[in-house]
């Protein structure tokens, strides 16, 4: 299992994170992570506040683009669950997802 709690959003290469995180699971592992989620509309000001940023708010993924990377790393049964909004342009969120087995 890899798990995580609200640190991805702070990652300058969530990419690379996610990738890493699919690789060292075994076939049937799971991806556990409380995270803040972006809303699609987040404005561009916001996402460049590096006092956003420090808050957790400006490097959140959105729900879609954190699903691209999850399953473009090889996993499934992305599973994105938002809590409670922490700011008027993000949310406190739950993301699940597994890597198959062969």
């Amino acid at each position: 299992m890899v798990i995580s709690n609200c640190v991805i959003n702070l990652s300058t290469d969530k990419p690379a994170v996610i990738t890493e995180a699919a690789r060292v699971l075994r076939p049937g592992g799971r991806f556990a992570v409380s995270d803040v989620i972006a809303d699609a509309d987040m404005d561009d000001a916001t996402g460049r506040d590096v006092e956003q940023w420090t808050g957790c708010i400006a490097g959140a993924l959105t729900r879609d683009d954190y699903t691209q990377l999850l399953e473009g790393a090889g996993l499934v049964n992305v599973e994105i669950i938002e809590s409670h909004q922490v700011h008027e342009h993000a949310s406190s969120a739950i993301v699940r997802a597994h890597k198959p087995k062969p």
